[in-house]
């Protein structure tokens, strides 16, 4: 079908872009400004639009991990002040939030930009925001349910050596058949991985990629795939 070859062409593109920007990032060591996305966002990319009240529900008395968080814990519409108020065990890990409440000049201008609510430092839940690598997680061997990542693995960390330290690290907490849910992804190609030890430890996952892309808002939803990793 032509949508199997146009998709990942564009999706090339998509992190053509995002590589060339980390890269000026990278090479000025310029400041990562935090973002704190909406649960809207989250609903959209991670659970198929459907609403609050089922995604709430479906979560209940599972153990969710959003890892590269950003500011979300303090975004009052954010998923993880969701979570918190339906009673849903829901963690946001960040190495930023090692240092408690730090809001940069330009953050509150990039939360407006992804549909963030408003800032609070002394939001509730604040204990589920924990300051840490993706490499290092605090939980339990076979303990969580459902991992979330936006904007941090293949976006933000390329790099196959550190994928397969934060990989293996994914796959030690997660439950049997537990999730990793990524986005933006790119087209899965194991076959071009070049470190043996990342290829080997994918395999212990079942993979799906769902296409996703909004040319009205190509800025907040570039063509991209949302990935799902079960872990076998």
């Amino acid at each position: 079908m032509i949508e199997d070859k146009i998709q990942p062409a564009l999706v090339d593109m998509t992190f053509r872009a995002v590589n060339n920007m980390t890269g000026v990032y990278n090479r000025f060591s310029l400041p990562v400004i935090s973002t704190g996305r909406s649960f809207a966002y989250y609903r959209k990319i991670f659970f198929n639009k459907q609403c609050p009240r089922n995604i709430l529900s479906s979560l209940a008395d599972k153990k969710i991990v959003d890892i590269g968080c950003g500011l979300t814990p303090y975004v009052s519409n954010s998923m993880f002040q969701a979570c918190h108020k339906a009673g849903v065990e829901f963690y946001g890990v960040d190495p930023k939030l090692a240092d408690g409440f730090k809001f940069g000049p330009f953050d509150s201008a990039k939360i407006r930009a992804v549909g963030g609510g408003r800032m609070n430092k002394d939001a509730p839940g604040l204990e589920k925001g924990i300051g840490t690598l993706a490499d290092d997680l605090p939980f339990d061997d076979n303990s969580v349910d459902l991992l979330l990542s936006c904007y941090v693995l293949f976006a933000w960390i390329s790099d196959e050596e550190i994928l397969e330290k934060i990989f293996s690290e994914f796959l030690r907490v997660l439950k049997p058949g537990g999730e990793v849910r990524i986005y933006p992804a790119p087209y899965d190609r194991k076959d071009e991985i070049k470190n043996p030890d990342l290829r080997k430890l994918m395999q212990q996952f079942d993979v799906k990629q769902q296409f996703s892309a909004n040319l009205l808002l190509i800025g907040k939803y570039p063509p991209a795939y949302m990935r799902t990793m079960v872990k076998k």
